[in-house]
């Protein structure tokens, strides 16, 4: 690892990932900081952190977050779509497209809560999986709506 991945306190997942995987298995769950705007607006990169737990022994779902590995080695943190027998097809929040099929076994820890300014989020409260799903449902027009909400952000700054 170079000094500079130290020094600015980020180490790259492939790097952790293999030794955060027995903990989880374990029972542990995990606080998770992450950075992108795949998965805008629902959740936020550098403002937002996920608890994330290991996905043996849990029937994974639409709406579900997951962190997975692509084939390149990159981990992504995006939502399941659907669920079909070759595997699962993802979606960022912010895109409009789907990815997939993802093996199962490339899936490695399921999101169970969001934490957003201090304040906890249950991925199972009924309530933000009627949002997730809202928000599944809008794909085709996501981009005007992330449009709108970035309109609304600046206009209550100035």
């Amino acid at each position: 690892m170079s000094g500079k991945e130290l020094s600015d306190g980020f180490i790259p997942a492939y790097q952790w990932s293999s030794a955060i995987l027995p903990v989880l298995n374990e029972g542990h769950a995990l606080k998770l900081h992450f950075d992108g705007l795949s998965m805008y607006p629902l959740l936020v990169g550098g403002r937002d952190d996920v608890l994330i737990e290991a996905v043996s022994g849990k029937r994974l779902k639409r709406g579900d977050i997951v962190l997975y590995i692509r084939k390149d080695g990159m981990h992504v943190l995006h939502r399941i779509h659907h669920v079909e027998v070759s595997g699962y097809y993802m979606l960022g929040d912010a895109q409009t497209w789907i990815e997939g099929p993802i093996d199962e076994d490339d899936v490695r820890a399921v999101v169970t809560t969001i934490i957003r300014k201090g304040k906890s989020i249950e991925c199972s409260a009924l309530a933000y999986r009627w949002i997730s799903e809202l928000w599944l449902f809008m794909r085709s027009v996501r981009p005007q709506i992330i449009k709108i909400i970035h309109w609304v952000h600046r206009m209550r700054k100035s």
